[in-house]
Protein backbone atom coordinates (compact mmCIF):
# COMPACT_ATOMS: atom_id res chain seq x y z
CA UNK A 1 0.00 0.00 0.00
CA UNK A 2 2.43 2.63 0.81
CA UNK A 3 4.55 1.56 -2.83
CA UNK A 4 1.07 2.47 -3.93
CA UNK A 5 0.77 5.61 -2.30
CA UNK A 6 4.55 6.86 -3.30
CA UNK A 7 4.01 5.67 -6.73
CA UNK A 8 1.06 7.32 -6.88
CA UNK A 9 1.87 10.88 -5.55
CA UNK A 10 4.84 10.81 -8.02
CA UNK A 11 2.92 10.69 -11.31
CA UNK A 12 0.52 13.41 -9.62
CA UNK A 13 3.54 15.41 -9.08
CA UNK A 14 4.71 14.52 -12.69
CA UNK A 15 1.37 15.05 -14.19
CA UNK A 16 0.78 18.89 -12.71
CA UNK A 17 4.74 19.54 -13.63
CA UNK A 18 3.70 18.55 -17.10
CA UNK A 19 0.26 19.68 -17.69
CA UNK A 20 -0.12 22.82 -15.44
CA UNK A 21 2.20 24.83 -17.59
CA UNK A 22 1.06 23.91 -20.31
CA UNK A 23 -2.11 24.59 -19.71
CA UNK A 24 -1.66 28.34 -18.70
CA UNK A 25 0.91 28.79 -21.28
CA UNK A 26 0.34 31.82 -24.13
CA UNK A 27 -0.52 29.19 -27.20
CA UNK A 28 1.13 30.91 -30.57
CA UNK A 29 -0.46 31.96 -33.27
CA UNK A 30 -1.55 29.27 -35.61
CA UNK A 31 -0.53 29.62 -39.48
CA UNK A 32 -3.91 30.76 -40.58
CA UNK A 33 -5.79 27.56 -43.51
CA UNK A 34 -4.44 28.07 -47.01
CA UNK A 35 -8.17 29.40 -47.99
CA UNK A 36 -7.67 32.45 -45.84
CA UNK A 37 -5.44 34.39 -48.60
CA UNK A 38 -8.07 33.28 -52.08
CA UNK A 39 -10.82 35.20 -49.34
CA UNK A 40 -8.44 37.93 -48.30
CA UNK A 41 -8.10 38.94 -51.98
CA UNK A 42 -11.91 38.39 -52.96
CA UNK A 43 -12.17 41.05 -50.27
CA UNK A 44 -10.03 43.31 -51.44
CA UNK A 45 -11.41 43.02 -55.02
CA UNK A 46 -15.13 43.48 -53.28
CA UNK A 47 -13.49 46.62 -51.38
CA UNK A 48 -12.57 48.62 -54.56
CA UNK A 49 -16.13 48.14 -55.83
CA UNK A 50 -17.26 49.36 -52.36
CA UNK A 51 -14.53 52.21 -53.38
CA UNK A 52 -15.82 53.09 -57.10
CA UNK A 53 -19.35 54.74 -56.57
CA UNK A 54 -18.01 56.80 -54.11
CA UNK A 55 -15.56 57.97 -56.16
CA UNK A 56 -17.11 59.12 -59.11
CA UNK A 57 -18.70 62.74 -59.67
CA UNK A 58 -20.92 62.97 -58.52
CA UNK A 59 -20.52 60.21 -55.46
CA UNK A 60 -23.62 57.11 -55.81
CA UNK A 61 -23.41 55.98 -52.14
CA UNK A 62 -25.90 53.86 -52.98
CA UNK A 63 -23.89 51.97 -55.28
CA UNK A 64 -21.65 50.78 -52.75
CA UNK A 65 -24.65 48.59 -50.84
CA UNK A 66 -24.15 45.57 -52.99
CA UNK A 67 -20.46 45.11 -52.50
CA UNK A 68 -21.15 46.18 -48.93
CA UNK A 69 -23.40 42.57 -48.57
CA UNK A 70 -20.81 40.86 -50.13
CA UNK A 71 -18.18 41.93 -47.95
CA UNK A 72 -20.11 40.44 -45.01
CA UNK A 73 -20.24 37.61 -47.04
CA UNK A 74 -16.68 37.27 -46.97
CA UNK A 75 -16.11 38.29 -43.70
CA UNK A 76 -18.64 35.04 -42.93
CA UNK A 77 -16.70 33.18 -45.24
CA UNK A 78 -13.57 33.70 -43.32
CA UNK A 79 -14.53 32.60 -40.36
CA UNK A 80 -16.20 29.70 -41.82
CA UNK A 81 -12.95 28.87 -42.96
CA UNK A 82 -11.13 29.43 -39.28
CA UNK A 83 -9.19 32.59 -40.69
CA UNK A 84 -11.32 34.83 -37.79
CA UNK A 85 -12.85 33.93 -34.63
CA UNK A 86 -16.27 34.12 -34.18
CA UNK A 87 -17.55 36.24 -31.76
CA UNK A 88 -17.57 34.84 -28.06
CA UNK A 89 -20.98 33.04 -27.13
CA UNK A 90 -22.69 32.18 -24.14
CA UNK A 91 -22.49 28.40 -24.65
CA UNK A 92 -18.81 26.51 -26.00
CA UNK A 93 -17.59 26.46 -28.95
CA UNK A 94 -16.28 23.22 -30.51
CA UNK A 95 -12.90 24.71 -31.39
CA UNK A 96 -11.50 27.74 -30.31
CA UNK A 97 -9.79 30.42 -32.79
CA UNK A 98 -6.46 30.62 -31.61
CA UNK A 99 -5.12 33.70 -33.02
CA UNK A 100 -3.28 36.87 -31.70
CA UNK A 101 -4.52 38.92 -28.95
CA UNK A 102 -6.35 41.62 -31.18
CA UNK A 103 -7.72 39.64 -33.77
CA UNK A 104 -11.36 39.22 -32.23
CA UNK A 105 -11.50 42.75 -31.36
CA UNK A 106 -10.56 43.85 -35.22
CA UNK A 107 -13.00 41.47 -36.35
CA UNK A 108 -16.22 43.02 -34.49
CA UNK A 109 -14.50 45.88 -35.21
CA UNK A 110 -14.96 45.23 -38.89
CA UNK A 111 -18.51 43.89 -38.61
CA UNK A 112 -19.28 46.89 -36.96
CA UNK A 113 -17.98 49.52 -39.63
CA UNK A 114 -19.53 46.93 -42.41
CA UNK A 115 -22.81 47.62 -40.80
CA UNK A 116 -22.56 51.13 -39.49
CA UNK A 117 -21.86 52.24 -43.74
CA UNK A 118 -24.30 49.40 -44.91
CA UNK A 119 -27.50 51.67 -42.89
CA UNK A 120 -26.41 54.50 -44.06
CA UNK A 121 -26.31 53.35 -48.00
CA UNK A 122 -28.76 50.64 -48.65
CA UNK A 123 -31.37 51.36 -50.59
CA UNK A 124 -34.72 53.40 -49.10
CA UNK A 125 -32.62 55.06 -46.36
CA UNK A 126 -31.82 58.32 -45.74
CA UNK A 127 -29.85 59.72 -48.38
CA UNK A 128 -26.35 60.09 -47.09
CA UNK A 129 -24.20 63.38 -46.87
CA UNK A 130 -21.71 61.64 -49.45
CA UNK A 131 -18.38 63.46 -47.71
CA UNK A 132 -19.92 61.72 -44.64
CA UNK A 133 -20.14 58.24 -45.81
CA UNK A 134 -16.75 58.56 -47.88
CA UNK A 135 -15.07 59.10 -44.33
CA UNK A 136 -16.43 55.83 -42.53
CA UNK A 137 -15.61 54.25 -45.52
CA UNK A 138 -12.08 55.33 -44.75
CA UNK A 139 -12.81 54.45 -41.03
CA UNK A 140 -13.76 50.68 -42.55
CA UNK A 141 -10.72 50.10 -44.82
CA UNK A 142 -8.30 50.71 -41.96
CA UNK A 143 -10.33 49.00 -39.29
CA UNK A 144 -9.96 46.27 -42.14
CA UNK A 145 -6.57 46.19 -42.85
CA UNK A 146 -5.19 46.00 -38.99
CA UNK A 147 -7.58 43.28 -38.79
CA UNK A 148 -5.21 41.49 -41.94
CA UNK A 149 -2.20 42.78 -39.89
CA UNK A 150 -3.33 41.78 -36.59
CA UNK A 151 -5.26 38.05 -37.38
CA UNK A 152 -1.98 37.23 -39.16
CA UNK A 153 -3.94 36.66 -42.61
CA UNK A 154 -1.42 36.66 -45.78
CA UNK A 155 -2.06 40.43 -47.33
CA UNK A 156 -2.95 40.16 -50.57
CA UNK A 157 -1.14 41.88 -53.52
CA UNK A 158 -0.72 45.55 -53.42
CA UNK A 159 -2.92 45.55 -49.92
CA UNK A 160 -5.94 46.22 -48.95
CA UNK A 161 -7.38 49.03 -50.96
CA UNK A 162 -7.59 52.64 -49.19
CA UNK A 163 -9.66 55.83 -49.74
CA UNK A 164 -8.05 57.93 -52.60
CA UNK A 165 -7.57 61.53 -51.65
CA UNK A 166 -10.01 63.68 -53.55
CA UNK A 167 -8.19 66.10 -55.88
CA UNK A 168 -7.16 69.73 -54.61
Amino acid sequence: MRKFATTASLLAVLFALAVVPAATAEREAAEPPAACAGLVEQLAQTLKKVIEPLTTTPPVPGNAAAPLGDVLGLLAALQGAKCLPLPPVSAPVEQEFQGPKLCLSNTMAAFAGVYSVLIKVVPGAVPPEPTKVVAEVSTLLKTLNDMVKNCGLPAPPGGLPTMPKPPA
